[in-house]
């Protein structure tokens, strides 16, 4: 087999669409970074209609370490992962070792005859400081969750360790910014593990990452450690999330945060550790569901929830479920005549108001939650104004209130 080399960059412009189909994303990235032009055909092949490809994850989480996560509809069910770690400048005596000396050589492979030097000139700017112990991937299987389905996906991921002894987190951003600009996408998700860092890197992480994502994830345990409360509620208030934001944090018990102080409302807001939310938390919010896990409320303050709607309250959200500190017996949340309806009619808005004027409609019943259909029991309740809310129980979790507003 003959080893010469390719000239791919000879190749007519058809043909050279045709052989970029076949690199992986990584590779795809990898000869970005050879010139302007090779950065240029990468950014234009994907605006081809018949080849274009769609970057359906790009997430970047930061935890001990920086991974920038991505996903094609052309490659699932695989993962392509950059992990970058800090190292010490003495193990890569080289500046810039992989930038500098990698596309040159790649670049070279990819003309019949040597390069000139005008073509060195035209090298795209590299991002300085990263290096590579290993051009290999390294690949294995793990299983994904999808909100979707409730379940886990086996996936293969590949991934790639970068190490850089430069700002870790300036060098992360500029990666994302580049592989945003080659794939014409933004990242739509990001997550923090911010007791990791100090609040000076805190605040660079959030000031790199402050542009809006679909998706925002913190994590962290300060539970023993008040004197963060601070750098959290700078966190909360400065991150920029659109639709989901699920909080696994387990700050201190004496820390508070005022909701109205987060920048857009939410599809989601999704809260593990529920034990520092109050009843303006759950007043202020503005999101479509939300769910509250550990949370230190009792059937009291469920009820009282359920008093005030029917007194004329309104929330800001539409589904809320909260896991109480003791059982819920919901029929002793709800005061006044009660209909038990017939199973075919639960879902009947229709004969809820036929029923007027008793405004309580019993039932057991399936009842969509935020991981699927659950049985229930529950009642609608029928506002003067014709609202109704639906409140109730899953039968299999007797802590777990549920509060929808039609």
């Amino acid at each position: 087999m003959s080893l010469s080399k390719f000239p791919l960059l000879e190749l007519p412009t058809v043909a050279l669409n045709e052989v970029l189909k076949l690199f992986t994303p990584f590779e795809i990235i990898f000869f970005s970074f050879c010139s302007k032009r090779t950065k240029s055909i990468c950014q234009s092949i994907r605006l081809i209609p018949k080849s274009k490809e769609a970057l359906c994850t790009f997430n970047v989480w930061i935890n001990s370490v920086h991974a920038i996560y991505l996903q094609f509809t052309y490659f699932q069910p695989e993962l392509w992962v950059f992990n970058l770690e800090k190292c010490p400048e003495q193990k890569y005596p080289k500046r810039n070792k992989f930038w500098s000396v990698f596309p040159q050589g790649l670049l070279k492979m990819c003309y019949s005859r040597k390069p000139t030097t005008s073509s060195w000139e035209k090298m795209e700017k590299s991002i300085e400081g990263i290096h590579f112990s290993n051009w290999n991937p390294s690949v294995d299987t793990v299983h994904t969750y999808s909100w979707l389905t409730n379940g886990t996906t086996l996936t293969t991921r590949h991934s790639l360790h970068l190490y850089t002894s430069e700002n870790l987190t300036s060098v992360t951003k500029k990666l994302v910014d580049h592989i945003s600009e080659i794939f014409h996408e933004r990242v739509n998700a990001f997550g923090l593990e911010w007791n990791q860092y100090n609040s000076k890197e805190n605040l660079m992480i959030m000031d790199a990452f402050c542009n809006p994502v679909q998706d925002f994830q913190l994590t962290g345990d300060t539970s023993n450690d008040s004197s963060k409360n601070d750098v959290l509620s700078s966190i909360l208030k400065n991150q920029n999330a659109k639709e989901t934001m699920t909080l696994w944090i387990n700050p201190s018990s004496d820390f508070s945060f005022d909701f109205s102080q987060f920048k857009n409302s939410f599809e989601i807001l999704d809260i593990t550790y529920s034990h520092w939310i109050t009843f303006q938390n759950i007043s202020d919010v503005r999101c479509v569901k939300l769910y509250l896990h550990k949370s230190n409320f009792l059937q009291a303050d469920f009820k009282l929830l359920i008093d005030k709607w029917r007194d004329g309250w309104t929330p800001n959200w539409k589904t809320m479920s909260i896991e109480l500190n003791e059982d819920i017996d919901v029929d002793t949340c709800v005061d006044g005549e009660y209909i038990d309806l017939e199973p075919e009619n639960y879902k009947s808005r229709k004969v809820v108001c036929g029923n007027l004027p008793i405004q309580l409609n019993r039932f057991k019943g399936f009842f969509e939650g935020n991981c699927g259909a659950a049985f229930m029991h529950a009642y609608h309740i029928l506002r003067s104004d014709g609202c109704i809310a639906t409140i109730g129980i899953a039968d299999d979790k007797y802590r777990v209130g549920w509060f929808h507003i039609r």
